[in-house]
């Protein structure tokens, strides 16, 4: 271990596995890679978290720690720009109000939220995390872990890993095992997400699940003026996938270099 650069571990939760991905050195090369099923939920106070996370950091034995929540365990709103709202208290107000309104009245009383970054005329993305988990992750463990840098969700993860080969326009959509999370943005402003329950087995079930959401999503396809859909499939990336007129397909693929890459199969529920 260099203190320079502090081995860092990357923690990868899902609702009923948790991956943890050391990596070391300048590089970040990946040294250390353990999976282990966990019953990660609020029912039990997230006591099945705290207890795998405790035996995984101490295996590791890393100095950092990192945490990338599974989409099946927060959820997305888009937030729109108001001249109206002054300042960051403001716009978590609105925030939540936006949360009640989804998903009932005075629901975002438990949970955390937060805003992706933007300028000033663009809606960005909510983000909420149920409270009780939050703090927890917070809490670093029962203060006997390293310190918790930082916190994402599978799709600001893959959202920031990929943001500088995104154009001004088009969707994202990230897959995991019965979670489908998909955003539009134009003039790198976010327009809508939403994250859904579907179980997708091929190639060609996810193909016809993003037919059946552009038609939801009344878009307009043009053979001429094809709509970008950068797609994070982990599961498919290695197979051949199928065209759709009107829409370019850009497939967002983490290479096996990079650290952490064997993350995307936790969240996935796909065993490396």
């Amino acid at each position: 271990m260099s203190l320079l650069s502090p081995d860092t571990l990357s923690l990868y939760i899902t609702p009923d596995r948790i991956q943890a991905v050391k990596t070391a050195g300048l590089s970040r090369r990946a040294v250390e890679v353990r999976q282990r099923e966990a019953s990660v939920q609020a029912a039990d106070n997230w006591q099945g978290l705290i207890r795998v996370v405790g035996e995984l950091v101490l295996q590791t034995k890393a100095q950092r720690l990192h945490v990338v929540l599974s989409d099946k365990l927060v959820r997305y709103g888009c937030f729109p720009w108001s001249p109206e709202l002054r300042n960051a208290d403001e716009d978590m107000s609105m925030a939540m109000l936006n949360f009640d309104d989804v998903y009932g009245p005075n629901t975002s009383a438990d949970w955390h939220f937060a805003l992706t970054e933007g300028k000033p005329g663009q809606s960005r993305i909510s983000v909420a995390i149920p409270k009780s988990l939050f703090a927890v992750l917070q809490s670093n463990f029962e203060q006997k872990r390293p310190k918790v840098e930082s916190i994402q969700t599978a799709f600001t993860a893959v959202l920031q890993t990929h943001r500088k080969w995104l154009g001004s326009n088009g969707w994202m959509i990230n897959l995991e095992d019965g979670r489908l999370t998909l955003a539009s943005w134009n003039n790198d402003s976010w327009k809508w997400i939403y994250s859904v329950h579907a179980k997708v087995n091929s190639p060609e079930e996810l193909l016809s699940r993003i037919r059946q959401e552009i038609q939801l999503s009344s878009t307009s396809l043009k053979a001429s003026d094809p709509v970008p859909i950068y797609l994070h499939a982990p599961a498919f990336e290695h197979l051949p996938f199928g065209s759709l007129l009107g829409v370019e397909f850009v497939p967002l693929k983490t290479l096996d270099k990079e650290a952490g890459a064997k993350y995307a199969f936790a969240l996935l529920g796909v065993r490396p």
